[in-house]
């Protein structure tokens, strides 16, 4: 077994270019959407989408001076970061990067993969799942960033280049699918369903500061809708 760290690398790193036929991109959306929809699929692919937005609020944590202490997931799709710092900018910034989180590593993704860069996008986003199991302090977020790492690192050592763009589009295109359908849960929370209201990082962000949920809804949605307009920027000129 070759775990080379430095000629995998060099493998990432060489250009990768856009090739697809249209079935191709055919099956790539119903594998995604195979992935995001069907609910009984959802209970378990939908852990890694609240992984990654659990991840928005770590590394905007970490940005603003906060020390992280812990990331604890729940097999009901719930997640907990939990932080130390002080002044209310580092709360409300650190808060507002949960559910915009999945959008912007889709976009980031798709602008790399655009760039001819998907290996390198890879191997990145293979460190990100190992500085999230460095955090994991439950048996739920243990397994799910042991599994997301090993998978990761699979693919960084194992995975031929020639599937880089295959990948890197079908882990960008279900995290785009998965962001914005958080994003309807959220809406859906601050209107119909507001029994969950505690749940929503704006109610907790306005409870933290003294200030109305909607506020930091509107913010959230901004950031969300930022990304998704870079990310299908990004995916219109692959084709």
């Amino acid at each position: 077994m070759n775990l080379n760290i430095g000629e995998a690398w060099a493998r990432l790193a060489e250009p990768v270019a856009v090739d697809l036929q249209a079935w191709q991109w055919a099956a790539l959306a119903v594998v995604v959407g195979l992935l995001v929809l069907p609910r009984r699929i959802w209970r378990i692919t939908g852990l890694y989408s609240t992984l990654i937005h659990e991840m928005g609020h770590i590394v905007s944590a970490m940005l603003t001076g906060r020390f992280v202490m812990g990331l604890r997931l729940g097999w009901d799709h719930s997640g907990e970061v939990v932080s130390r710092g002080r002044g209310k900018f580092s709360v409300i910034f650190s808060g507002l990067f949960g559910y915009p989180a999945p959008l912007w590593v889709s976009a980031v993704m798709l602008w790399a993969i655009s760039e001819g860069y998907a290996g390198r996008a890879l191997g990145v986003y293979a460190l990100f799942f190992l500085l999230a199991l460095f955090f994991a302090r439950n048996w739920p977020a243990v397994v799910v960033c042991l599994v997301t790492s090993a998978v990761a690192l699979a693919v960084v050592f194992f995975a031929p280049a020639g599937t880089y763009v295959y990948l890197s589009l079908l882990i960008a295109g279900f995290l785009l699918l998965a962001g914005v359908k958080d994003f309807i849960k959220v809406i859906g929370v601050h209107t119909w369903r507001r029994r969950d209201l505690e749940q929503s990082d704006a109610y907790l962000i306005a409870r933290a500061t003294g200030t109305f949920a909607t506020l930091w809804l509107v913010v959230m949605l901004a950031l969300g809708t930022a990304a998704l307009l870079w990310a299908v920027s990004s995916l219109v000129g692959l084709f």
